[in-house]
């Protein structure tokens, strides 16, 4: 019994949670658990005024009728929708009854395979479910103690305590992984000054840089989360050819189990966020390996513990190259990994030994091309933009700039006059548009890429006081340029601009495409019928056009690149299913039927066979009605069909 709950409210209880988890062969229904076991510990922890709120709408629910429950757990879903007098109980139907009933459940089911204190620590964590906001608080167990450069000893234990975290969070509906998802986008909202110093700390941005690519970028893509992980993931209805008519077809996506995600050091917290929850909500746990260079060191995983994200779910993994190579050596379903192309190759080699799938979001070189009839004011506002955000230090940077040439000198001009506008130092206000670089190797190549162009005839317009060492380098522009210069054709990952001219829509494609990488571009015109044949003629994953590196802004797009610019495309609906292991599935009845196409081959089935399909594929009316009158005798023939 229940020191909470009376006999009446726990009959109530009970009748819904059957409703709710009916069960199947596989698993119980919420009936046939123990789930009493843990009911007062967890009320416990609902405010009193929560917990006789609870108790009263289960006294009433246990004289309502099944049905009418029924109808009232659909239009939780519609909560928000509907009028607040009737909203607001339904939402206690909701985060209340249902979040109890769910945690009951599936806290219940982990008791097989843990010990009770682990159960005592998933109840405890999961209530945050379902109190209201001023009573949630942060989680009350402290984070994991996190590895630093783990021995290979280590590392088996970490990915086995991942493999029994993903246990649970497959357990959990894509509805409970949600309600992490917003209480993480809550929490970011509220902290975001703490994070943005943070960031600036480890990356030396600007802070306006760091708000609107990094906490802005963050938000938006866990609002999409938010909205359309459902979607993306449900059960998906596909067609059944007329050759299998009476069967049903589905694609199921489920977890692929442990994701292995290594992320850069220019975008640490937006490339630290959006993968690991996009792995989260898809059903998987996650091991985090962050840049040696911009760690965040315990942020990430401070946010995830206030949003009450359980230990285990989520591990981060401090370290340098050599932890890396260990973490793949542990054999993770999947390896997201955003960084150099050098680094890409070294990944993907060493997966190839387990066979292990990858995902690579590699380096760019990215085009922008401006037409003569192209906004002069807007395209140079932008593609400034476009190749200075970070300090350059993007793989969407624009990074190579193709000027028809009869407005070249216009653009020119108006280029460098903004650029000498631009502000740049690590502000405390915002009050700067961009800030340093981040590391000194990346200086390096830059100094080494500059100092080749100018030998080979490169003409510098700006920039001209950087001394080539310190990590202040301004923006610097380039012309008089060849696609055999090192700044041209590798990735630059810096603030330097390469103006060229071009004379016709062939010209320019041509130069564009004269590229190892296929990541993004941007084209310039007034003229939608050349922006959309130059669009389909560029050998790039993204394009954006009278804009730039935009389409990396919606989360609603897939994001990836051609070439050496990576494999794979993530965000967006497929880049969510990317995340997920996806089942193909086929249903029959359970019948006396016996199939065409089983044995025994004879000779009047081929025969039957064979007319079959010349009349399915026949192309007629005639031919048609041949293959069902054929469909229909070969049906027939397969049930009594022996070989004598």
């Amino acid at each position: 019994m229940s020191q909470y709950l009376n006999k009446t409210q726990l009959k109530a209880l009970t009748k819904i949670g059957d409703i709710i988890i009916p069960g199947d062969k596989a698993t119980p229904r919420f009936s046939q658990t123990d789930f009493l076991v843990h009911i007062d510990r967890m009320i416990k922890y609902i405010p009193s005024d929560d917990r006789s709120g609870l108790k009263l709408l289960l006294t009433l629910l246990n004289f309502t009728p099944k049905v009418l429950i029924r109808l009232l757990l659909i239009l939780t879903d519609y909560n928000q929708k509907l009028p607040t007098l009737l909203g607001i109980p339904l939402r206690l139907i909701q985060i209340g009854i249902k979040g109890l009933i769910f945690t009951l459940y599936y806290s219940n089911l982990e008791d097989k395979e843990k010990s009770s204190e682990r159960i005592y620590q998933a109840i405890e964590w999961e209530t945050n479910i379902f109190t209201d906001e001023e009573s949630m608080t942060t989680n009350s167990h402290p984070p994991k103690k996190n590895f630093e450069n783990p021995t290979a000893l280590e590392v088996q234990q970490i990915y086995a305590d991942a493999h029994i975290a993903n246990k649970h969070i497959k357990n959990l509906s894509i509805k409970q992984r949600l309600l992490y998802i917003s209480r993480l986008k809550d929490i970011i909202l509220k902290r975001k000054e703490d994070i943005i110093s943070i960031i600036q700390k480890d990356t030396k941005k600007s802070r306006s840089d760091a708000l609107i690519s990094e906490i802005f970028g963050v938000l938006d893509y866990l609002h999409f989360l938010e909205t359309d992980t459902y979607k993306a993931l449900k059960d998906e209805k596909v067609k059944t050819p007329i050759a299998l008519l009476g069967k049903r077809s589905r694609v199921y996506y489920e977890s692929l189990g442990t994701m292995l995600v290594i992320s850069p050091w220019n975008y640490p917290f937006y490339q630290a966020i959006v993968p690991l929850c996009t792995s989260f909500v898809c059903g998987n746990s996650t091991i985090y390996k962050p840049s040696e260079f911009t760690p965040l060191k315990g942020l990430v995983e401070e946010l995830l513990v206030e949003a009450g994200f359980e230990r285990d779910w989520i591990q981060i993994v401090y370290g340098e190259g050599e932890t890396g190579k260990k973490l793949i050596d542990g054999k993770p379903q999947k390896i997201f990994f955003t960084g150099s192309v050098g680094t890409g190759k070294k990944i993907m080699q060493q997966a190839s030994e387990y066979l292990i799938p990858v995902e690579l979001e590699l380096g760019g070189k990215d085009p922008a091309i401006i037409f003569s009839d192209a906004n002069m004011e807007r395209a140079t506002s932008g593609v400034l933009w476009g190749a200075l955000t970070n300090n350059g230090q993007s793989c969407t940077s624009v990074e190579r700039v193709y000027v028809q040439d009869e407005v070249y000198n216009e653009f020119k001009e108006l280029t460098l006059t903004k650029v000498r506008n631009i502000k740049q130092m690590i502000d405390t206000n915002g009050d700067s548009d961009i800030g340093f670089m981040t590391t000194k190797s990346q200086v390096s190549i830059i100094k080494d890429q500059l100092e080749d162009a100018l030998s080979k005839g490169a003409i510098m317009l700006t920039g001209q006081e950087w001394n080539k060492e310190t990590i202040e380098i301004p923006p610097i522009i380039l012309e008089n340029l060849n696609h055999d210069m090192k700044v041209v054709s590798k990735e630059s990952f810096g603030p330097l601009i390469c103006l060229f001219k071009f004379h016709d829509e062939a010209q320019v494609i041509e130069l564009a495409n004269d590229s190892d990488f296929g990541l993004s571009a941007s084209v310039w015109s007034a003229d939608k019928e050349v922006c959309d044949r130059v669009t389909r003629a560029l050998d790039v994953g993204n394009v954006s056009v009278n804009n730039v590196m935009l389409t990396e802004g919606n989360p609603y797009l897939p994001f990836g690149g051609r070439k050496l610019s990576g494999i794979g495309y993530y965000k967006g609906i497929s880049g969510l299913r990317a995340f997920s292991a996806q089942k193909s599935v086929l249903i029959d009845e359970n019948s006396k039927k016996i199939e065409a196409n089983w044995y025994p081959y004879t000779e009047k089935r081929y025969q039957l066979f064979s007319s079959m399909i010349q009349g399915l594929f026949g192309g007629t009316l005639k031919s048609f009605i041949k293959f069902l009158i054929s469909g229909l005798r070969l049906e027939a023939y397969a049930s009594k069909a022996k070989r004598h």
